[in-house]
């Protein structure tokens, strides 16, 4: 079961929200100016410049918020960018931007999903329960269950996320598993690719996830409309991909507890019968 502090951060004092408006886009561009420009010592205009801020690749991805609950402050981003059979762009940014190598025989069983661009602000509410080093471990975590969220919504076959260190000890003591695929890389300092199965991901962390992850897919379903304006107004995107309708039946069906792994194999089911 989620851990309940982490569930409290992660649905009360903090909320996780897919990018769907211009006003959300936006929002994102801050988050990682704020965040990039220190750490890349660049100025907003280079990092605009470069496309560190917006670029092609966020077109082609489920972009992800993290917003304080108290202030509506943004503090959190990620992307989920996707190649699927009606992409425009077949690299993953790992493979273009970060030279990653030698992963062609892992990349052509679409669709597939790079996690990159997350950022966390650097400037958090203070909490006199617990250090700022666990609030931001806890935070990280919420970026990485938009992903897991993600995955329910959409049947990617393998994820990929090129990380520093820090990352990868994270979520490994989170119970993410990343399988290592080359060697790292100098991008901005050194970054390991790494891949993960999507099912294998799903499941080893229901424990530490599966809570979270089932309290903002009920939320979603109680109010799909502004997220499926996202998915027709997307050009690689089509409804019929999208898994929410049957997931908001399930919770129909046998209630609001319903357990995720029993989402994940109705699902899996539903393809296998449609391919």
């Amino acid at each position: 079961m989620t851990n309940n502090e982490a569930f409290k951060i992660l649905t009360e004092e903090y909320t996780l929200k897919l990018a769907t408006t211009q006003e959300d886009f936006q929002a994102v561009k801050a988050v990682r100016a704020e965040v990039f420009a220190p750490k890349y010592n660049m100025s907003r205009e280079l990092l605009e410049s470069k496309g560190y801020l917006f670029s092609e690749d966020d077109k082609q991805s489920f972009l992800f918020l993290l917003q304080h609950t108290r202030t509506g402050r943004y503090v959190g981003t990620a992307r989920n960018f996707f190649i699927n059979s009606d992409s425009k762009i077949l690299s993953m940014p790992m493979q273009k931007d970060g030279h990653v190598e030698g992963i062609d025989h892992l990349v052509n069983n679409i669709p597939i999903c790079e996690i990159s661009r997350m950022a966390l602000s650097n400037q958090l509410d203070s909490y006199k329960d617990f250090s700022e080093l666990k609030l931001r471990n806890y935070l990280s975590l919420g970026l990485m269950i938009t992903t897991r969220i993600n995955f329910f919504l959409y049947r990617y076959a393998i994820i990929f996320a090129i990380m520093e260190p820090s990352l990868h000890r994270i979520l490994k003591r989170q119970g993410v598993n990343f399988e290592q695929i080359g060697e790292p890389v100098d991008y901005y300092g050194m970054r390991t690719p790494f891949a993960i199965d999507r099912k294998k991901l799903l499941k080893e962390t229901e424990e530490s996830m599966g809570d979270i992850t089932r309290h903002y897919l009920k939320a979603l379903c109680k109010d799909p409309e502004p997220f499926w304006q996202f998915i027709d107004a997307n050009p690689y995107l089509d409804r019929s991909d999208i898994r929410l309708e049957k997931i908001c039946e399930l919770f129909k069906t046998h209630g609001e507890d319903v357990e995720l792994s029993y989402l994940l194999e109705e699902n899996e089911e539903m393809a296998a019968a449609n391919a």
